[in-house]
């Protein structure tokens, strides 16, 4: 009984640590990247997490972006696309007071969307794909309300 068990940990945190990486050097590498701001005490930070790994639709998606965590709680300094900053500055730039907060740049770095708090699957997998549009050119930024309204989010 144990053994099936300790095989499932281990297969989550490794599927964990491949679609949320926990890596200072945040790069360019072609795809959007989306950063949580999340929290040791934060729970829905963890079910945030638990959604993009377990959450099929969601996993689908998560997989066309580079996602990185940044621990609110750590005060460290992180490589943003060339640049050099640290947690407490990042916080600042995008104004994060809640845990989760979800900020999606652009595959340049441009931010596109943000969102503070936990947000359903269905919806976070939806704001995903418009951001994914914007990258492929099918949809324009100021399109936002018409492309949620039309896929029931709003």
């Amino acid at each position: 009984m144990k053994k099936p068990i300790l095989f499932f940990i281990v297969f989550i945190t490794l599927l964990h640590s491949s679609i949320i990486k926990h890596s200072q050097n945040i790069e360019y590498s072609g795809k959007p990247i989306m950063l949580i701001f999340d929290s040791s005490n934060c729970p829905y930070c963890k079910k945030l997490k638990e959604d993009l790994i377990q959450n099929k639709y969601l996993n689908t998606i998560a997989k066309e972006f580079d996602i990185y965590s940044i621990p609110r709680d750590d005060h460290k300094s992180y490589m943003i696309l060339g640049n050099e900053t640290t947690t407490q500055s990042l916080q600042m730039l995008y104004k994060i007071k809640v845990t989760p907060n979800i900020v999606i740049l652009s595959s340049k770095g441009e931010k596109i969307w943000q969102l503070p708090g936990y947000a359903k699957p269905y919806v976070l997998g939806k704001i995903m794909e418009f951001v994914k549009g914007i990258e492929e050119g099918k949809y324009k930024k100021s399109q936002w309300r018409s492309y949620l309204k039309s896929n029931g989010v709003i």
